[in-house]
């Protein structure tokens, strides 16, 4: 073979592997899912149930990433800030894509701009509760004990401007009570105080205080939903008890990932976890939480249903007169 073939038998080794190699499948590394709350609590919770069997179908694992803070936004910063590549999950909640664009000034991310909807994965109503001092009395009982307290009676809430600082300024202005707001970072030393007498009621996600209710160290007095938790079927909802205008749309979560991420793999995320959404499996594993699945759909549908549900929070501030921090 002459110099001149050599050369070009040379170079067509070289050009061959880039030219005649397959593209890389997606997903070609390990994948997260960043969730704006501690370990151990029902948002950890239905990550890491989803993250297994997302791990299974996609065939990489997906390791959940705890970032609590500032109500859920240094997580969704850190989410928002990703590379656009599908390894990045979100799991979203009322606060980080709803109330939050009415309850802070400055976001350090744009819920509409800077995310990619996937689905919503779970609805979780709030519920009035309160330790053993209330034990045996009914809401309209517990209403009126509380106005007719000699000392101040108070709540407390997982920070200014969370969902449950929000419910219970609700419950003073449907109720005509006068509770103190004792804000705490995060729910657990709240929920900690409320089990030790040290708090008068709370307002947070059946998911979080089921089993405390179960147990008998809490008592649910009612939901301030439209419907019954199905967690706890058997405490009723603020509306069954007359008490209409005592009332909050669930806090949802959702999952989302990162704008700009290519469609075919929102497309394939979105098939995959919404297929175990709607599966048997998925229920009997949230329940175990307290959690319920509830209306997996497209992420067109999720878009649609958070910016409805950005212009009620919206209202509700308004009507609050609550402060953005």
């Amino acid at each position: 073979m002459t110099l001149p073939r050599l050369l070009l038998a040379a170079l067509a080794l070289l050009v061959l592997p880039l030219d005649a190699a397959p593209a890389q499948e997606w997903p070609a590394h390990p994948l997260r899912i960043i969730v704006p709350f501690p370990a151990g609590g029902s948002a950890d919770a239905q990550a890491r149930v989803i993250a297994d069997e997302l791990g299974r179908a996609l065939g990489q694992p997906v390791i959940v990433e705890n970032k609590p803070g500032a109500g859920g936004n240094l997580a969704a910063a850190a989410a928002a800030h990703a590379a656009p590549d599908g390894s990045t999950l979100f799991l979203a909640t009322t606060g980080t894509h709803a109330s939050n664009v009415s309850l802070y000034k400055n976001l350090p991310f744009d819920p509409a701009k800077d995310f990619a909807p996937l689905t919503l994965v779970t609805l979780n109503p709030q519920a009035i509760v309160a330790g053993a001092k209330y034990e045996g009395l009914d809401l309209k009982g517990l209403i009126d004990k509380l106005k007719a307290s000699d000392a101040a009676a108070n709540f407390g809430s997982s920070g200014i401007g969370s969902a449950t600082h929000i419910a219970g300024d609700l419950f003073n202005r449907a109720t005509g009570a006068a509770l103190v707001h004792v804000p705490y970072r995060g729910q657990g030393p709240a929920l900690n105080d409320l089990l030790g007498g040290r708090l008068d009621v709370m307002f947070p996600l059946a998911a979080d205080v089921f089993s405390f209710v179960k147990s008998g160290k809490l008592t649910a007095f009612a939901m301030m939903s439209e419907h019954r938790a199905k967690s706890l079927p058997d405490v009723p909802t603020t509306a069954e008890l007359g008490l209409p205008k005592l009332r909050l749309s669930p806090i949802w979560t959702a999952l989302y990932t990162v704008a700009g991420t290519p469609a075919p793999v929102v497309a394939r995320l979105n098939r995959e976890i919404a297929a175990y959404l709607k599966g048997p499996e998925v229920q009997p594993k949230l329940l175990l939480f307290g959690l319920a699945t509830e209306g997996a759909g497209t992420p067109e549908a999720t878009a649609a249903f958070i910016r409805d549900e950005q212009a009620q929070w919206r209202a509700l501030a308004k009507e609050l007169d609550v402060e953005p921090q």
